[in-house]
């Protein structure tokens, strides 16, 4: 299968779908963004210098919309990129029948997981039943997870667990700001 016969299922299994509960593509790209209040949910196709052919990498974003993102003051600056966004997470965070524990994972070196969909040596038949399955994750796993994190959970999870990265300690400052904390 080549890139555009895969974009166009693509399109059809999984971001169409997703548009219809209100997700939005992210400017002429593939990625698909979702925000509701405070709550700013990307599924990022990353897309790099170097392609690769037959394979289509994708990472789960979470933020909430106040956070400055690393590379400007303004939180509502348009031109984000995965590094503006704490959470980064694999549709294998959310896959099988438990309920998932994700905990913050420091990941602020521009290096992360991606899920992987190695549709090149795919039948169409098996990549539909794939991008199906990620939009099934999104539906019954994903948002719901996104719609459950609260900014006082939050910033007690990168308090926690994070590495004391300068990007953390930034989205500490903006979840005080914002939740009303002055000590911390």
């Amino acid at each position: 299968m080549d890139h555009q016969e895969f974009d166009s299922l693509f399109d059809e299994e999984f971001a169409h779908p997703l548009i219809e509960m209100g997700f939005a593509f992210v400017r002429k790209t593939k990625s698909l963004r979702y925000q509701s209040g405070t709550r700013d949910l990307w599924i990022n196709r990353i897309r790099g210098k170097w392609p690769h052919p037959g394979i289509a990498r994708t990472t789960i974003c979470f933020r909430h919309s106040f956070l400055r993102p690393v590379s400007s003051d303004d939180p509502n600056s348009t031109k984000l990129i995965a590094d503006d966004f704490p959470r980064k997470l694999t549709f294998d965070d959310f896959d099988g029948w438990r309920t998932p524990s994700l905990t913050y994972r420091p990941e602020n070196s521009g290096r992360w997981a991606t899920s992987d969909l190695k549709y090149g040596d795919m039948t169409e038949q098996a990549v539909r039943k794939r991008l199906r399955k990620m939009k099934m994750l999104v539906e019954t796993r994903v948002l719901p997870w996104a719609n459950s994190l609260t900014e006082q959970g939050e910033l007690s999870q990168i308090a926690q667990f994070g590495e004391q990265a300068w990007c953390e300690k930034r989205w500490m400052e903006d979840y005080r700001f914002h939740c009303g904390i002055t000590n911390g």
